[in-house]
Formats: C-alpha cells, structure tokens, sequence
C-alpha cells in the first residue's frame, strides 16, 4: 500500500521480554503520540517478538527499515515525527510534485 508507515513496538510479556522492560508503556505513549498529532491509529502496531531480548525494548519502523533498540519514553515524540510526520509529510510532497 503507498503512504503506508508503521511503527512496530515489542510489548511481549514476559521475563527478560521487551514487555517487562517497558515495552508495553512504550505502545501506549506511541498511540498517545500519534493521536495527539493527529495521524491514524493504525501508524503503531503491537508487534511479536522480535527475539532481540538482549536490546528491549525494540522499535521498528516500516518501510523505513529501521531498528530502534533500548528505547525510552522520551524518545518517543522523536521516533514519530522522524517516521511518521516529516517523512509522511516529505512522500505526500513527492506524489504531489510527480503528478
């Protein structure tokens, strides 16, 4: 699908999982940001695990390929608008100048 970008956010329960280790507060202040600013609920999306234990909590960003690891509350205003509000702003220019 075009325009489509999602973060994914590792909340797997769990001992030594993304969830315990934030993960799961993660997803819910990404869905708070992306609500705040407006965009669809379905830019963040619970993802399974990632088997990345070792970094968690763990972020990925489609079609961006782009990991993010250990990440905290406070990186998540950042993560949105890098991914989601300048790139998304930056591709809707491009399909606008191409037609």
């Amino acid at each position: 699908m075009p325009g489509l970008r999602q973060i994914f956010v590792c909340a797997t329960p769990g001992e030594g999982r993304c969830g315990e280790k934030g993960g799961a507060h993660l997803l819910k202040l990404f869905r708070e940001e992306v609500s705040r600013r407006g965009l669809p609920p379905s830019s963040v999306v619970r993802n399974g695990c990632a088997r990345r234990h070792h970094e968690g909590p763990v972020v990925f960003v489609f079609p961006d390929d782009v990991w993010y690891t250990r990440v905290r509350p406070e990186d998540v205003p950042r993560i949105v608008e890098r991914h989601l509000v300048r790139d998304g702003a930056r591709e809707r220019a491009g399909r606008i100048s191409s037609l």
